[in-house]
């Protein structure tokens, strides 16, 4: 381990490589530093984010990651689960024991495996950890904050990008009240020994599924909102879904046919990229389509189906998000910037607030750039901690799957 530290990514190419991407923090250092390791998995601080390198069975890979993050995961527990959700918020123990049971009721049993490791190292028991793995649900199925879950995708490839690989820009929007749990922001590498590819899930610390990640094929993918419907809650999360998807499939044409096959737990949209191009899902409760882009090696999607062959009459864009005028400003982005995105230009993209022609807006909790075919994303929480550089090639290593 520590292999970000000890020459396997040397400095001189991670400067290197920034002075080639325009619109990068290159003048500030978050390169990811070893800070820990113990039995077996590894921790390193990026500036506030932190970085998991976990191995070994489900339960070890448990254990490692809530002795390596002990702390964080006490004092998130208490700031957002005692503290915000119980004595801010006033909902009961009961209630918050009643969502959070029923996001885990459905879950497989390798993600149950993780929380049980957990709970045997980092000082807080199973159902403590089955409380925190739910922080993002609470408000959701209280309707504390209705209708704030809001997520952007662009993703240029081809005729769009240089050398025409695949750069995929992602804004996961929710409730302005997670901007305060930013610091608490993860990137946790899981390296199983059951042959499943290793799979980066970035999330708050504590919670097991993923909302957005990557293998070390380079397939990535992230989740944004649908068209609301309602939920699903006796389905297994999309979430989780997904992450097993990312552990089982080494390309975006194998995935395909596991996400057309799914029906989720409440209306969704999956973006998937490889190194050379990407595609979008729209998954209603009833039914899972693809959404074409018309557009040559752009994709843009926001929070409503595009796929013409939906029987929706059309989109309220104010109590839907701004979902319309988010995916046009990125429409005219990515036709203004063709041919040109980098990394560095997709961060200049994303760093456009709506106010500005871009679909950044206060509700934007963290973002992330990622260059699939390089195996590598840059994470960045708006108002906390600009563009961090997290090589993910370096931390899958050997990879232990199939080809």
């Amino acid at each position: 381990m520590g292999y970000l530290v000890k020459g396997k990514f040397p400095l001189f190419l991670a400067v290197c490589f920034l002075i080639f991407l325009p619109g990068s923090a290159a003048g500030q250092d978050f390169r990811p530093v070893l800070a820990r390791e113990s039995r077996g998995g590894a921790l390193y601080r990026a500036g506030i984010f932190s970085v998991l390198e976990l191995n070994g069975s489900y339960r070890e890979m448990g254990r490692q990651y809530g002795e390596l993050l002990r702390e964080d995961l006490q004092n998130f527990y208490r700031e957002a689960v005692i503290e915000f959700f119980h004595g801010e918020k006033g909902m009961s123990m009961e209630e918050l024991k009643k969502t959070a049971f029923a996001v885990f009721g459905p879950y497989p049993r390798r993600y149950r495996e993780i929380l049980a490791g957990m709970a045997e190292t980092s000082g807080l028991d199973l159902e403590q950890h089955i409380l925190l793995n739910a922080v993002e649900w609470y408000p959701k199925i209280a309707h504390l904050s209705a209708g704030e879950a809001r997520c952007s995708g662009i993703a240029a490839w081809g005729p769009c990008s240089v050398g025409g690989r695949v750069v995929f820009g992602r804004n996961n929007d929710d409730d302005p009240l997670y901007r305060k749990f930013s610091k608490y922001l993860t990137t946790a590498v899981f390296k199983p020994g059951d042959g499943s590819f290793p799979t980066a899930v970035i999330n708050y610390a504590g919670a097991v599924y993923a909302p957005t990640g990557m293998n070390s094929r380079g397939l990535f993918a992230e989740m944004n909102a649908g068209p609301w419907m309602g939920f699903s809650l006796n389905r297994t999360s999309i979430f989780t879904a997904i992450f097993s998807f990312l552990q089982d499939f080494p390309g975006l044409q194998e995935m395909e046919r596991a996400v057309l096959s799914t029906l989720p737990n409440l209306a969704s949209i999956i973006n998937v990229a490889d190194g050379e191009s990407a595609a979008s899902y729209e998954l209603s409760l009833q039914d899972s389509r693809r959404a074409d882009s018309e557009y040559d090696g752009l994709l843009v999607s926001t929070n409503h189906f595009v796929n013409p062959a939906w029987p929706f009459s059309g989109v309220e864009d104010r109590l839907a998000g701004l979902t319309v005028t988010r995916r046009e400003n990125l429409l005219q982005l990515g036709e203004r910037y063709r041919g040109t995105f980098t990394p560095g230009v997709m961060m200049k993209i994303l760093d456009l607030g709506l106010e500005q022609g871009g679909a950044t807006a206060g509700g934007t909790i963290y973002q992330v750039v990622a260059l699939p075919s390089e195996r590598t994303i840059w994470l960045k929480a708006p108002g906390v901690q600009d563009w961090t550089e997290i090589p993910l090639a370096s931390l899958f290593g050997s990879e232990n799957g199939c080809p």
